[in-house]
């Protein structure tokens, strides 16, 4: 009960959580969403152009651009989420690269749109299928990113006090 009366907890009570982060003023971190949102919005656009997909009531395709950039969008987020849980992330990173790049990047509204396509054309199962192997990949290319980039910011840490521990 001491914990809920903040007065009758002393300092030695506390646990410690670490360096308290750093506070971002509102403008600048919507400035560094928009910035990164615009660029993965491009480049979403551009990978689209270089796989085009044909929606019809008469022809449907596997929407293959859409996959791959929800799996590489989620497989960049969770690699960028890896090592900042290992490293000090600076204030700006999560704002720019997370929020803004790979939420610019990814659609997943266009999963929803083109799932119904797919069934307003008469291709139900084709729509589930898809459905069903984007949210899979996604996840597992969120849970490999996190560890893909948990062991990379580690091995980079060890590299980096072997370094200063050979020159020193």
């Amino acid at each position: 009960m001491a914990a809920l009366r903040f007065e009758e907890v002393t300092e030695s009570e506390i646990l410690d959580s670490g360096p308290v982060p750093h506070e971002s003023v509102p403008w600048r971190i919507a400035m560094l969403v928009m910035a990164g949102g615009t660029v993965g919005a491009m480049l979403r656009f551009a990978l689209s152009m270089l796989s085009p997909t044909v929606t019809t009531p008469t022809l449907v395709e596997l929407p293959w651009a859409t996959l791959w950039v929800n799996l590489l969008g989620c497989l960049g987020l969770g690699l960028l989420n890896g090592v900042l849980e290992v490293r000090a992330p600076r204030p700006w990173l999560q704002p720019l690269l997370g929020t803004g790049l790979c939420g610019g990047f990814t659609s997943f509204s266009a999963v929803v749109l083109e799932g119904s396509a797919m069934i307003g054309a008469d291709f139900p199962v084709l729509a589930m299928t898809y459905t069903a192997a984007t949210i899979v990949l996604c996840l597992s290319g969120i849970v490999l990113g996190l560890l893909g980039g948990r062991r990379l910011a580690r091995w980079q840490q060890a590299r980096r006090a072997a370094d200063e521990g050979g020159t020193a």
